[in-house]
């Protein structure tokens, strides 16, 4: 399947992806072009840290003759991934490389990954952290609490912030559980456990905080137990042709040039 990518002014309109399908909008190709796009926001994401948003914006009719080339967008929307004091505007980076997904775990890991960094609310985005380190895993907590132990000096920001959080004697997996993700899953709880405040500066801070180790631990197990290590590369074929993403071996045994 192929696309096309048009850039937009970042501080007004959202990139636009395009592709041509036949039927409508609620084909099964249409379908399989939006997951397609999704998993490339995803392997982009990764790629440079930084929250993306999909939307399907639909289309028009057009002739069988009509090629990607010749597309345009059609439709436009307001930039959806929030501009916060934490987050950054991305610039002077290409699409040349990205992450590469080969299993369903490393696509769902990643999704996730995307949809926590795009979110404007830390508890969602804390919420999202947390569900990545149950793919493929039943014990999170256990997980947590032996990587900090064995590996500290690969989660220099984990340690770096945990003087900043409320651990009162308890391991770090055991809090984040307990503290963060019940509380903000339950806000109805049992006598004896921490509700979840609201409006309140010091509970914000402790989110805060909270979060940010969450996604130092989450970009850990991705890349450890997901493996998510390897990249794509954006090529065309000397010969000519359409660009494509191929990895470094498929590469080494062919004719191509990279597109920048």
């Amino acid at each position: 399947m192929r696309f096309k990518l048009v850039q937009s002014n970042p501080r007004k309109w959202s990139d636009t992806l395009l592709t041509i399908v036949p039927n409508d909008y609620r084909s099964s190709e249409a379908h399989t072009a939006y997951a397609a796009a999704g998993e490339f926001a995803s392997a982009l994401s990764w790629e440079f840290d930084a929250g993306v948003t999909i939307g399907g914006l639909g289309g028009g009719s057009f002739p069988p003759t009509f090629t990607l080339r010749r597309a345009r967008p059609r439709q436009f929307v307001f930039p959806r991934v929030p501009f916060t004091h934490i987050s950054r505007m991305v610039g002077g980076y290409s699409i040349e490389r990205i992450g590469r997904i080969t299993d369903e775990h490393q696509r769902i890991g990643l999704t996730l990954y995307r949809e926590a960094l795009s979110s404007n609310k830390e508890l969602l985005a804390l919420l999202l952290y947390w569900q990545i380190l149950e793919v493929r895993n039943k014990e999170p907590v256990g997980w947590i609490n032996k990587v900090v132990r064995k590996h500290p000096q690969k989660l220099v920001q984990v340690i770096q912030y945990l003087p900043e959080l409320p651990l009162a004697g308890r391991n770090l997996g055991n809090y984040l559980l307990d503290d963060c993700r019940d509380a903000i899953a339950h806000i109805r709880r049992q006598p004896g456990r921490r509700p979840l405040k609201f409006d309140d500066d010091d509970e914000s801070r402790r989110i805060w905080y909270s979060a940010r180790v969450t996604k130092e631990l989450a970009r850990f197990y991705i890349r450890t137990q997901l493996n998510v290590t390897d990249h794509l590369y954006l090529v065309r074929p000397r010969k000519g042709g359409f660009p494509t993403y191929l990895d470094e071996d498929t590469i080494g045994r062919g004719s191509f040039r990279s597109v920048r």
